[in-house]
């Protein structure tokens, strides 16, 4: 029993991290429905249990078929984490719950992964604790883990993509293949952070490699060539893809400046994110102070990875922090080592400051609020373009007082109702599986929940007359005013041609039902009161048994 006691006190605070990751994760994980791009996702890993390889459409529904270029078969993305949710439905069934469970797991093995690796990558138990704890308590992280799609799966595998680098610099023979599995599921999870992160390692190793024993550094040449075996003809398979993604992308938001200023904006736009919500570059100057040299090797590492996966994101349409979210663990490592160093005598202090870092967001934007009331006194210089008008939203939504940390904890503990909600629980009473539906954003979740036929708002034609048609989002008014957009011209068509009745939700009508960007994410329920309500027609021939819900 004696022998048990230090073991159990060295591995305490690895238990106390996973109790508290698990319980920042998994309450309420399935208590809100799939929405945005959740439910996109979840019916193309539903389609793989159907056809057994995914695929755009289900025989009645499909998405997102302007990226269809392999005769049907979903090459968007990569395929990894698709087949991991169609595991979690097949055994667990095909409920929220199940759609989200392989992410959150993620989410829980991602702080238990950093803390191992913090350990063995600076000595220091407090600084691993440290890392892990900020991981645990990054809302942006959190939200991600607690999304039935990718955009968790990078935190984890970057950690063990450094986890397993750093060992080429113990003097011992070292083995490749953890890093090269690791690095080819990496690509086959999100090939482009991926990119980032093998390019700040490759750049780290240039540097370092005579640290490296040479048998080491001969099989990281090994690593490198298998590794781009299982990856690049991927990229040649799916080449065909690229361009009419970019041309999407073009004509659905106008606002996307694909001109080399593009790649400074979003480059801005990243780094304004990263400090706002992640690491406050008021406290980078710091790592010039003397006590961090010992710290050198480390921090290179973690800066130039960063750097890197900043980067390989500019190519992407807008910067929204779900492309850099593996280097979220990174600048945790680097926070962590910044805290104890500074203060390395003072438990106080450190606590207090690892408090304020993590319920509030007063140290991020403290050089920002002279800016706010600059940009305040002249709206004027905000004026020029759509661009310019969207960072001075951005400027005063952000720069302002608040704990995201303390909504989380509300949001977590109080049930979540937005439109998406009301809609499926209306459905689930007065429709019928194979009914038609028209609606204008969200279909893939109706889909899921209620295995409907729905019609997308860029296929309505005026000779269609769905059983049902729901008006939420873009063209929610379109009934009612005289847009000349050829969607607004047939759904006016449809409902003057056609007998249809009109029931009112007790909802918003708001397009989606909430999202995963942090800059947006609604921690409570939306309110209906004084704003236009959810819209549902019912054609004649359908009698509800509930007018609302």
């Amino acid at each position: 029993m004696n022998l048990l006691k230090p073991s159990l006190l060295k591995h305490f605070p690895l238990f106390l991290l996973a109790i508290y990751s698990a319980s920042m994760i998994f309450i309420g994980l399935g208590d809100n429905l799939l929405q945005v791009d959740e439910g996109n996702d979840t019916f193309i890993s539903t389609n793989i249990l159907k056809f057994g390889l995914p695929t755009h459409s289900d025989g009645v529904n499909h998405t997102m078929l302007w990226a269809s270029s392999h005769d049907g078969l979903f090459v968007y993305r990569p395929w990894i984490p698709y087949y991991i949710q169609a595991f979690s439905l097949s055994i667990f069934g095909q409920t929220t719950f199940a759609a989200r469970l392989p992410f959150a797991l993620c989410g829980v093995l991602s702080v238990i992964f950093l803390y191992r690796f913090a350990l063995k990558f600076t000595g220091r138990q407090f600084i691993a604790f440290l890392a892990a704890f900020l991981l645990a308590s990054s809302i942006p992280a959190l939200i991600y883990f607690r999304t039935a799609r990718y955009v968790g799966l990078p935190i984890l595998l970057s950690i063990l993509l450094l986890s397993f680098y750093i060992e080429i610099y113990k003097n011992k023979k070292w083995n490749p293949l953890p890093l090269t599995v690791v690095s080819v599921i990496f690509f086959h999870t999100m090939y482009v952070e991926f990119a980032g992160m093998i390019l700040g390692i490759l750049i780290h190793f240039l540097i370092y490699h005579k640290e490296a024993l040479s048998e080491n550094r001969q099989r990281v040449a090994w690593a490198a060539g298998i590794t781009g075996v299982f990856c690049i003809p991927w990229l040649l398979f799916i080449s065909p893809m690229f361009s009419k993604v970019t041309q999407y992308l073009a004509s659905w938001n106008t606002q996307i400046d694909l001109s080399w200023h593009g790649y400074i904006k979003r480059f801005l736009g990243f780094l304004f994110q990263v400090n706002n919500y992640i690491f406050p570059f008021i406290l980078l100057p710091l790592f010039f102070l003397r006590q961090f040299r010992p710290f050198t090797k480390q921090v290179s590492l973690l800066l130039i990875c960063i750097l890197t996966v900043l980067l390989t994101a500019l190519p992407h349409a807008m910067p929204i922090q779900q492309y850099i979210s593996a280097s979220f663990p990174l600048f945790f490592l680097l926070l962590a080592i910044l805290i104890v160093n500074i203060f390395p005598k003072f438990l106080l202090a450190q606590s207090l400051l690892v408090t304020f870092l993590i319920t509030s967001n007063l140290i991020h934007i403290c050089l920002f609020f002279p800016l706010k009331q600059i940009v305040k006194d002249h709206p004027e210089w905000f004026q020029k373009s759509t661009y310019f008008e969207n960072t001075f939203n951005s400027l005063i939504r952000e720069i302002k007082f608040k704990s995201v940390y303390f909504d989380y904890i509300y949001e977590i503990s109080h049930d979540y109702k937005g439109p998406l909600d009301e809609i499926v629980a209306f459905f689930k009473v007065n429709g019928k599986p194979g009914e038609s539906c028209y609606i204008d954003n969200e279909p893939e979740s109706l889909v899921y929940y209620t295995r409907m036929k729905v019609i997308r708002r860029d296929h309505i034609k005026a000779q269609d007359a769905p059983d049902w048609i729901v008006l939420r989002g873009d063209y929610r008014e379109s009934v009612k005013d005289n847009s000349s957009s050829k969607i607004a011209r047939n759904l006016r068509a449809i409902l003057s041609k056609h007998p249809y009745s009109k029931i009112e939700l007790n909802s918003p009508a708001m397009r989606v039902n909430n999202t995963y960007d942090i800059q947006i994410h609604l921690f409570r329920s939306p309110s209906s009161a004084n704003t236009d309500k959810v819209t549902i027609y019912k054609r004649a021939n359908h009698s509800p048994k509930k007018k609302t819900t």
